[in-house]
């Protein structure tokens, strides 16, 4: 498959990673999707503590400079740098990692032990499966059956946190300049 077949999704990735890590963070996703106000290149990244504002913008002109350079999706886009939020997909074997003891979210393409979605504490996150305590409960997952995962949030008991978010705010962005 040669570079003008292949999506941005597909190209932009190796090609900022580095540049990322240059700035003191993780790429973690890369999407390109049409919204509204046109196409979006949105870049999540992640580091030890959390992403700021400042990180995102400095990965803006790193990125977006990159990217100009490179010149690899041919048309206007806005290039947005974003934290994953606090209820981060689960896609790479580290992210899985990362999140043992914590509470996830995972979604099967087929039931297992009766549910497609089961919310509770991951306990082991191996190369060929998973294992979620919930309820009292713990269920193994193959890996190739995950559909989508992704960590939930554990309000403070007495916080008045509903339980539910969607995660990272930070964001800045580059309209492609043509």
């Amino acid at each position: 498959m040669d570079a003008t077949s292949r999506r941005p999704e597909e190209i932009v990735p190796p090609m900022i990673s580095e540049a990322v890590r240059q700035e003191g963070a993780e790429l973690v996703d890369v999407e390109f999707r049409r919204e509204p106000a046109g196409w979006v290149l949105r870049v999540y990244i992640d580091k030890a503590g959390g992403v700021s504002l400042d990180d995102c913008r400095r990965v803006s002109e790193v990125v977006g400079t990159l990217l100009e350079v490179e010149d690899p999706i041919h048309y206007a886009y806005t290039l947005e740098i974003s934290s994953p939020g606090l209820t981060r997909p689960l896609q790479s074997y580290e992210d899985w990692a990362r999140a043992i003891g914590g509470l996830v979210k995972v979604v099967t393409r087929q039931a297992i032990a009766g549910r497609q979605a089961l919310v509770g504490r991951l306990i082991e996150a191996g190369p060929q499966s998973v294992v979620i305590e919930t309820e009292g409960q713990r269920i193994e997952v193959p890996r190739d059956c995950v559909a989508r995962a992704r960590r939930e949030v554990e309000w403070p008991v007495g916080s008045g946190g509903s339980g539910r978010s969607r995660g990272g705010a930070a964001r800045t962005a580059h309209p492609k300049k043509r």
